[in-house]
């Protein structure tokens, strides 16, 4: 079997995704092969610059016009004709890739992706199961195309969306969750994890995320955080995000551990008891499959605004928009209340999507 997925770096999220269920399934499926494919590259080098660059330059520079764009484009509107129209006439970039693959199911990880496929679909260029993976919590007009046959969701909620808004027929939408590797449902000794990692095994632990789009609000929330919580620990990665980092370093104080890109962001996730974090939905899916509940500290409007009051409403985070370190310090003394929101951690993330995803292919490919 050959199963072709296509994905794109606006974010890395999507990348993540893929890769994760990619792993799982050649480990679980014999005889199988995955291949990953940036499709938006794949639709021409301006096209790629104009999205990854334009999505990364307005959600970071110019959220709330991203918000607004975000809005206006999840309904029927003259911007969602000119970005469908756009997406189905690139759709045929596509093509060689398939053609040359010859897979037996495609994925998409990505909305541009999906218009795309569904385009060929419809018009009858390919003949292949398509199925369309959505990476975050809330469903949007763009996600939903002709010619998908089955949508992988984050939520039973986005079942009803997609059936009540879209008028798809639910029996095509599946409530799997993201993808992630198996590494972050493992459920390893708190204590002897600690202290492999050189935290103190008797301190609660914090964990920042905070590389992620170069943002440096999150160093006046480190502050104030460490300010205020006492008989804690701290652990801070700031990934590639080598400016923020230095920040840091002239900083933090003898309680927090500092890090730049790790490859073991599972081992940190689960010797913590908070994670401080922006809603990136691979981000969240991680952290959802560790049970380790989320205190959120900035949310561009958009995807991440709809992540968060999904996350919140769940009952697995907090928005800590003001007075960071006296929130997040009742909190993390609050016992039953982490138990209670690690708890509801492991009832949303809905289990191994991976798994669940290869099942579904697996039964598709019986029925073809």
């Amino acid at each position: 079997m050959k199963i072709l997925v296509f994905s794109a770096s606006t974010g890395g999220g999507h990348k993540r995704a893929a890769a994760a269920l990619k792993e799982y399934i050649e480990a679980n499926s014999e005889n199988t092969e995955v291949r990953i494919t940036d499709g938006i590259e794949l639709a021409g080098k301006a096209f790629n610059k104009v999205i990854c660059d334009g999505y990364t330059t307005l959600a970071k520079r110019a959220p709330k016009f991203y918000g607004k764009l975000y809005v206006v484009s999840d309904k029927k509107s003259t911007l969602n004709d000119i970005c469908n129209n756009a997406n189905k006439a690139k759709g045929k970039r596509l093509l060689p890739e398939i053609e040359q693959y010859q897979p037996d199911v495609i994925i998409s990880c990505h909305a541009f992706t999906t218009t795309m496929l569904g385009e060929l679909k419809t018009k009858g260029k390919i003949d292949v199961p398509v199925i369309s993976l959505i990476t975050d919590f809330s469903p949007h007009y763009t996600y939903v195309t002709e010619g998908i046959d089955h949508y992988i969701v984050s939520s039973e909620k986005m079942v009803a969306t997609f059936k009540q808004r879209f008028n798809i027929d639910p029996s095509k939408v599946h409530a799997f969750g993201i993808p992630t590797f198996e590494k972050f449902a493992d459920t390893p000794d708190k204590a002897a994890l600690k202290h492999i990692l050189g935290l103190d095994e008797n301190l609660k632990t914090i964990l920042f995320m905070a590389g992620s789009w170069g943002v440096t609000d999150v160093l006046d929330i480190y502050m104030d955080i460490s300010d205020k919580v006492k008989k804690c620990q701290f652990v801070v990665i700031t990934g590639n995000n080598n400016k923020l980092y230095d920040k840091f370093e002239k900083i933090k104080d003898d309680r927090t551990l500092l890090k730049e890109f790790v490859d073991n962001v599972e081992d940190y996730m689960h010797a913590s008891d908070l994670i401080v974090t922006k809603p990136g939905g691979l981000t969240v899916s991680e952290s959802l499959q560790c049970g380790l509940p989320m205190a959120i500290y900035s949310a561009y409007p958009g995807q991440e605004a709809e992540n968060a009051e999904f996350l919140v409403e769940s009952g697995v985070a907090m928005m800590i928009k003001n007075n960071p370190g006296e929130t997040v310090g009742a909190l993390i003394n609050y016992d039953s209340k982490l138990k209670e929101m690690s708890e509801r951690c492991r009832e949303v993330c809905c289990g191994n999507a991976s798994e669940q995803i290869l099942g579904l292919i697996n039964e598709i490919l019986d029925n073809k």
